[in-house]
């Protein structure tokens, strides 16, 4: 995956445009800006971006395999019950 957007106050990206805008929204109040992910790098070599403010990989989290099991196992169930149990597979 590769970043397409990001917030412009701390950093987030994702490939998504409305993601971050999204996270703009409630994380910040709306007080940040989208910003392309080239341009904010150049952005950041320039000074325009503070230097706190770095893209994070948050894909690369220290996370066992048990934690991240329980976790996906758990939102596919939580996926079950909002489709109404219509297909479950568990």
């Amino acid at each position: 995956m590769k970043p397409n957007w990001v917030c412009s106050n701390c950093g987030m990206w994702s490939t998504r445009k409305f993601s971050v805008k999204r996270h703009i929204t409630t994380q910040h109040g709306g007080n940040a800006f989208l910003v392309p992910y080239i341009d904010y790098l150049t952005g950041r070599q320039s000074g325009l971006y503070p230097p706190s403010a770095q893209p994070e990989d948050q894909y690369k989290v220290n996370k066992r395999p048990l934690e991240i099991f329980s976790e996906e196992f758990w939102k596919e169930k939580a996926r079950i019950a909002a489709r109404g149990n219509r297909n479950p597979q568990f």
